[in-house]
């Protein structure tokens, strides 16, 4: 599984490109229930769900088989995702990482400070930091490094996990640990349970069923400081031509690989089993930025 991987969204199809967030707006988000009932969809096979039952039946189903290819898509030693030139765009599928970044730290940046949940400054502390899906550590590198003490990177393919730690360099590195792991298996039992300032988690649910990304949210959510812990998820909306409301899911026969776009209320409804409260979302041309925290 990868973080950072951006698809171009269309008829529920996959190309390697990245848009980033250029005249995203930013809100406080308003509370509200979220029904399985209402989220539909389709697959790039011609499969249509009428809700989000039908939907996580058929990815249990087809989950391992799905995985498999997935994890082979990516694997290759560090070579396979989305290719290019440089790390950063097997990561991306383009040159458009860093103005990614850039967006991003900028969005933390305004979480700190603007969300009324988080306004008591005095008490955030920035000393630790999980990146979940990490990749090659792009996150790490130019968003979390730059306001946390420390980072986990956490990346369930060994190659990109090893090369890591020669993308950041020796002296980043020495403030990073690096934890070779699937984040649905993620050590539930750790020693960081209520002890992390900070989780990340950014194109990476999309490579997750339903079932598993609720558990993976619980996990990760589980290690945050009570009451002062930020989690913030960017993952894909459907845009353009395609039905904002409906996802769309890309399977392994077609697409070589398992993929899925969420819709907005899709995304909230997993953070509502998650038990997570979304704060402030910002909507981007392909993509939506949330911030949660616990649900208290």
């Amino acid at each position: 599984m990868k973080t950072s991987k951006k698809k171009n969204q269309g008829v529920a199809k996959t190309t390697a490109t990245r848009t980033t967030t250029s005249a995203a707006a930013t809100r406080i988000s308003r509370k509200r229930i979220i029904h399985g009932d209402n989220i539909k969809g389709c697959d790039d096979v011609g499969n249509y769900f009428n809700t989000q039952d039908e939907l996580a039946q058929h990815q249990k189903i087809n989950r391992d088989g799905w995985y498999a290819s997935t994890k082979t898509y990516w694997l290759k030693d560090g070579s396979g995702g989305y290719g290019g030139t440089t790390d950063e765009e097997a990561m991306v599928g383009d040159r458009g990482g860093e103005v990614d970044s850039t967006e991003g730290l900028a969005f933390l940046d305004r979480v700190v400070t603007e969300n009324s949940n988080f306004n008591h400054i005095k008490k955030l502390k920035f000393a630790r930091a999980i990146d979940a899906g990490a990749g090659v550590g792009r996150v790490t590198k130019h968003i979390l490094l730059k306001r946390y003490e420390n980072v986990q990177l956490v990346e369930a393919d060994s190659g990109w996990s090893k090369r890591s730690k020669t993308y950041l360099g020796r002296k980043r590195a020495a403030r990073c640990t690096f934890t070779c792991s699937r984040i649905e298996e993620l050590d539930q039992d750790s020693d960081d349970t209520s002890s992390i300032d900070l989780v990340w988690l950014q194109w990476t649910l999309q490579y997750l069923t339903d079932a598993d990304a609720v558990e993976t949210l619980q996990n990760l959510a589980a290690r945050l400081i009570l009451k002062t812990g930020i989690f913030i998820v960017k993952e894909n909306r459907p845009y353009g031509a395609a039905r904002q409301d409906r996802f769309q899911m890309d399977t392994p026969g077609v697409s070589g690989r398992y993929d899925i776009t969420r819709s907005d209320n899709h995304h909230r409804l997993l953070f509502q089993r998650a038990g997570l409260t979304v704060n402030q979302t910002e909507e981007g041309v392909e993509t939506n930025t949330y911030a949660l925290s616990l649900t208290i």
